[in-house]
C-alpha cells in the first residue's frame, strides 16, 4: 500500500514537471550543445536524434534515464546467467563483482529518477554519477579476465555514455 502511494506521487510529481517544462522545447541546437558536453558526442547524437523531436529537459533527462536503467537491467541478467552457466572462479569473482555494481547502479537509476521528478537536478546528478562508478568499476573488473562476454563490456560502455548524457543534462535542471 505505502509503495503503491509512493509511486502514485513520485508520477504525479513527474507529470505535473513535465507539463511545466513542456514550453521549453529543446531545439537541434541545444542538442548538439549537450552532446558536446559528453565524452562521447557523436554517441549522443545518435542517440537523441534517435530518440527525440524536440524535447523538454526533464523528458529528455526521463527517457536517458529509461534507456540508462533498460540496459544495466538488461546487463545484470547476462552477468547473472553468465555466473549460472558456469565459469572458471576468477572470472566468477569478476562478474559477481559486477553483479554487485549493476544492482547498486540500478538503485542508483530508480534514485535518480525520484531527483528528476522532484526538480532536483544535483541529487540525479549524484545518483547518475554512482550509476556511472558502477558500470565503470565493472568494466575494470572484466577487463582483467581472459575471456570477457562482449555484451558485457559494451553494454557497460553504452550505459557509460548514456549516463554521460544524463550528467550533462542534470547540471542543466534547477538545482534544489
Amino acid at each position: 500500500m505505502a509503495a503503491n502511494l509512493r509511486n502514485n506521487a513520485f508520477l504525479s510529481s513527474l507529470m505535473f514537471l513535465l507539463l511545466i517544462g513542456s514550453s521549453y522545447a529543446i531545439t537541434s541546437s541545444e542538442m548538439s550543445t549537450i552532446c558536446d558536453k559528453t565524452l562521447n558526442p557523436s554517441f549522443c547524437l545518435r542517440f537523441l536524434n534517435k530518440k527525440f523531436a524536440s524535447p523538454n529537459l526533464q523528458a529528455l533527462a526521463k527517457t536517458t534515464l529509461d534507456s540508462t536503467q533498460a540496459r544495466a537491467t538488461q546487463t545484470l541478467k547476462k552477468l547473472q546467467s553468465i555466473i549460472d552457466g558456469g565459469v572458471d572462479p576468477r572470472s566468477k569473482l569478476a562478474y559477481r563483482s559486477c553483479v554487485d555494481e549493476y544492482e547498486s547502479a540500478i538503485g542508483n537509476i530508480e534514485e535518480a529518477f525520484e531527483h528528476l521528478a522532484s526538480g532536483d537536478g544535483m541529487g540525479m546528478n549524484m545518483k547518475v554519477s554512482a550509476a556511472l562508478d558502477g558500470a565503470d568499476t565493472c568494466l575494470d573488473d572484466v577487463k582483467r579476465l581472459r575471456s570477457v562476454d562482449s555484451s558485457v563490456v559494451s553494454n557497460s560502455k553504452t550505459i557509460k555514455n548514456l549516463c554521460g548524457i544524463a550528467l550533462v543534462i542534470s547540471n542543466m535542471l534547477p538545482r534544489n
